[in-house]
């Protein structure tokens, strides 16, 4: 099945909005509503946005006039949804949807086989959850990287075959006075990904690399853009603070990058080496910083206007 309708159910205008702009980029046909009016649904994607009451049985009304629709939630912050067939992380990333959505069909097809049509009522079943939670990262809702590689290695064949700039950014985490258990990570590594949504491109893609480590991979990107785009993600982070274990923490990222040059040989293993040396070498100098090696000329240091 092949998406190329979708309708929006958000009650609030602004965010039917932001919905709707967001799909149209993806390259979608959209219609919105402030709630479920099946009479006149065609669509084989409905999103259900953040402000819907009780999206559970909202859900259950789609699928009963729609079975062979996907349903995603949208969300703000990085989370389950099990009444839906998946999550849609705010704000909307075109490019990354365009990936996400015909794997997310590919797994719903597999969930759920090709049942009769009372069976389709219920809500999204337990084996799409599953195989969907070992695509995305359960804190950051990024695709993992063992599931991103090869679109990565593609992206990376090309720049190199058609003489296109590329970065690449390592983001992580500088180190905190606590340690930190699951719920502390989950705000982290969930506010780090609302950081990154805002600040990259629709041509971007965020990935899950590591436990620790967000890969960036910025098409069409030199090092100057890289610089742009990962200081924003920098003074966002550092902008925040959450309370845990009685202290109010301020969070600090470091990003160390690369690039590929047009007409550059490096490989995608060449460029996360220098991206992790990078990385390293941020976190030594204090953190909350951006960094590069210096044999990757075309960008500004740290103490130099850019």
């Amino acid at each position: 099945m092949k998406i190329t309708r979708a309708i929006v159910v958000e009650p609030k205008a602004a965010g039917r909005r932001k919905l709707t702009d967001g799909l149209e980029r993806a390259g979608l046909t959209v219609q919105a509503t402030a709630e479920w009016e099946p009479a006149s649904a065609r669509a084989q994607l409905v999103v259900l946005g953040p402000s819907v009451e009780q999206p559970a049985r909202v859900a259950r009304g789609v699928r009963e006039q729609l079975p062979q629709a996907l349903v995603l939630a949208a969300q703000q912050t990085p989370g389950r949804a099990g009444f839906a067939d998946g999550v849609l992380p705010l704000p909307v990333s075109a490019r990354d949807l365009q990936v996400r959505l015909p794997e997310l069909v590919k797994l719903r097809s597999l969930g759920r086989g090709t049942p009769p049509r009372k069976a389709r009522i219920a809500p999204s079943p337990e084996p799409v959850r599953g195989a969907s939670d070992g695509l995305l990262d359960p804190f950051t809702q990024f695709y993992v990287f063992s599931h991103f590689k090869d679109f990565v290695f593609v992206e990376v064949k090309r720049s190199r075959r058609y003489g296109l700039p590329l970065a690449l950014a390592l983001v992580a985490f500088d180190a905190l006075p606590v340690q930190a258990d699951r719920e502390l990570r989950e705000q982290l590594y969930g506010g780090l990904a609302l950081a990154i949504r805002r600040a990259l491109r629709d041509t971007d893609f965020p990935v899950q690399y590591s436990a620790d480590r967000v890969l960036l991979l910025l098409p069409h990107t030199d090092l100057a853009g890289a610089h742009t785009v990962s200081r924003r993600v920098c003074e966002r982070v550092a902008r925040s603070s959450l309370s845990f274990d009685e202290q109010v923490l301020r969070p600090t990222v470091s990003v160390g990058l690369a690039a590929l040059s047009p007409g550059g040989e490096g490989s995608f293993s060449d460029l996360v080496r220098q991206a992790q040396r990078s990385l390293e070498t941020a976190r030594a100098a204090g953190g909350n910083r951006v960094e590069m090696l210096a044999e990757t000329p075309g960008l500004p240091s740290e103490d130099e206007p850019g």
